[in-house]
């Protein structure tokens, strides 16, 4: 396979998650009443199609769902990813963590939430990032 061969599958899965993305964020920003269970099974969705992963994952903490997106984007084994990662520009930051961080930020961006840096800065796993949906204001 030749590089534009590979240039236009890569192309076609992101657009292809970035509308799942984008379906998962709508049908929970135009729930009238969502329940909690509503947005965990949704934002799974959201967050799962966002890192490039299939709905057969069953990891819910964000870092270790990081950790295996980067990895299958690598392809490289997840177990090494931390020791292989300390980016120094970014005061050694890991990309797990800017990968989580960022996908925060788009959560709350994407679902027309109020920023509040302390509650989403305590966000560990996909229940609490359902929680902190589910209690959120709205922009």
């Amino acid at each position: 396979m030749n590089i534009d061969d590979r240039k236009k599958i890569v192309a076609r899965l992101l657009s292809k998650a970035k509308e799942e993305t984008q379906k998962e964020a709508d049908l929970i920003r135009n729930e009238q009443d969502p329940t909690l269970d509503f947005i965990y099974e949704h934002i799974r969705k959201y967050v799962l199609s966002k890192f490039l992963l299939g709905p057969d994952c069953e990891e819910t903490k964000i870092r270790e769902l990081a950790k295996l997106s980067l990895a299958r984007t690598m392809k490289i084994d997840p177990k090494v990813i931390h020791s292989l990662d300390q980016a120094t520009p970014c005061d050694h930051a890991t990309s797990e963590s800017a990968k989580k961080v960022l996908l925060l930020f788009a959560v709350q961006k994407d679902l027309g939430l109020k920023p509040n840096p302390e509650k989403i800065a305590k966000v560990e796993d996909l229940h609490a990032l359902a929680q902190y949906i589910f209690e959120a204001e709205r922009v």
